[in-house]
């Protein structure tokens, strides 16, 4: 009797601890399954909206304003056909050296600045165009969630002659960021101006304006230039130094009133730099070679002494 005793004890005991564990695996089923469900995916509209913040907004405004150096987008997708639009931002270069001629109307209309190739492929193409749809004043996009923002604070006064430096590579970059003088020139800078990879950028601030060009500086949205600054952002203040050296630049090739004195060519606006370089190596040959006669002056004027002294 004593062991069928235990034996009860032992069986009450078991289906106690059963019990207890299935209402375990009640409660922890559900939290599993939830937990495993994925976050939905974000739509096509919320994907273009994000594409076009990082890639469009530092010259295009999609909501009527105008307020950026590129056209504003709002309606866009009403006012041109689809495959237009798609061939125009996946491949805008090739339009305007095809002579296509809404192309060439639109880099007429803005100051001869082209628009660049951002290198974005076809869906990601599709989804801005969905975004822009919906700033045609039908529908709303989807708000991305984003952090609150600071309240809004007056743009930061930069300093032409630091500008320069940081343009020349005198003064370096906090990010540790290239020189713009190894691949872009400025008529301002000196005899050489810069490299030649990249264009000018004396008349950058006259082509952009002030608005235009800060965005371009914050964004830097060339496709080139985001695979050498994308870890190595500008800070604002360097932004701000940088703008007021080419608003100077610019100033300086573009004077206020300028005179029929102004006018005239000069010497260091007709120089290219190549031509440039080729002076300089010319007029240091040049002293190279008065400083060896200088320096042996004495030379032959002794060996000539002996050999007359020899036939005497």
């Amino acid at each position: 009797m004593r062991v069928i005793s235990n034996f009860a004890e032992t069986l009450k005991l078991t289906r106690q601890k059963i019990a207890l564990l299935a209402v375990s695996l009640l409660i922890a089923i559900p939290a599993c399954l939830t937990s495993a469900v994925p976050p939905a995916a974000a739509t096509p509209v919320q994907e273009g909206q994000a594409i076009f913040q990082q890639s469009c907004a530092s010259c295009h405004t999609a909501d009527g304003s105008g307020a950026a150096f590129g056209p504003d987008l709002k309606g866009v997708t009403d006012k041109r056909d689809p495959d237009w639009l798609v061939r125009w931002i996946s491949a805008p270069d090739e339009m305007i050296s095809q002579g296509a001629p809404i192309a060439s109307e639109l880099l007429q209309q803005y100051s001869g600045v082209p628009m660049p190739d951002m290198g974005l492929q076809n869906p990601q193409i599709e989804a801005v165009l969905a975004y822009l749809a919906t700033q045609n004043g039908s529908q709303t996009a989807p708000a991305l969630s984003e952090p609150a923002e600071a309240p809004a604070t007056a743009p930061q006064k930069g300093n032409p002659q630091i500008g320069k430096q940081l343009f020349t590579g005198t003064l370096a970059f906090h990010n540790s960021a290239p020189a713009c003088m190894s691949c872009h020139s400025v008529n301002t800078v000196g005899a050489l101006k810069g490299g030649t990879l990249g264009p000018d950028l004396t008349h950058l601030f006259g082509r952009y304006g002030a608005t235009g060009l800060s965005s371009v500086l914050q964004t830097l949205p060339f496709p080139t230039m985001q695979g050498i600054y994308q870890n190595k952002p500008l800070t604002e203040e360097e932004q701000a130094n940088l703008l007021a050296f080419f608003e100077s630049a610019n100033s300086a090739e573009f004077p206020v009133a300028p005179t029929e004195e102004s006018k005239v060519p000069t010497i260091q606006n007709l120089l290219t730099p190549s031509w440039a370089f080729a002076l300089i190596g010319l007029g240091g040959f040049l002293l190279l070679v008065l400083l060896s006669n200088f320096t042996w002056r004495d030379r032959f004027q002794g060996v000539r002494q002996r050999l007359v002294g020899e036939k005497q």
